[in-house]
């Protein structure tokens, strides 16, 4: 008779989400514009991909490319970077499905 106990290392998440639902309309566009939108950025006819809307931003975000280099890599915006309570902020939104409204 052989027994083998295996551990599993949980990755535990600190929560991020305070019961708030942050929406771009209130509160990711205010992040985007003053962050994001710079004029070699993303702003309006960015070869980098314009962000100046909800419309403009969702393939982004469907495809990951804003969760993986804003979120993870945390590599934006370039030169600078996002306070924790704004990364909280967007990891919420993402979390909760990025609403729009």
């Amino acid at each position: 008779m052989s027994v083998t106990f295996s551990a599993c290392k949980k990755d535990k998440k600190t929560p991020v989400c305070d019961g708030s639902m942050p929406t771009y309309n209130t509160e990711i566009s205010v992040i985007i514009q003053s962050s994001c939108m710079g004029s070699s950025c993303h702003g309006a006819g960015s070869k980098h991909g314009e962000w100046t809307s909800y419309t403009n931003l969702k393939p982004q975000l469907d495809n990951g490319g804003f969760k993986k280099y804003v979120l993870e890599k945390q590599s934006m915006p370039k030169g600078s970077s996002l306070s924790q309570e704004q990364l909280n902020m967007i990891q919420c939104w993402v979390d909760n499905g990025y609403p729009e409204k």
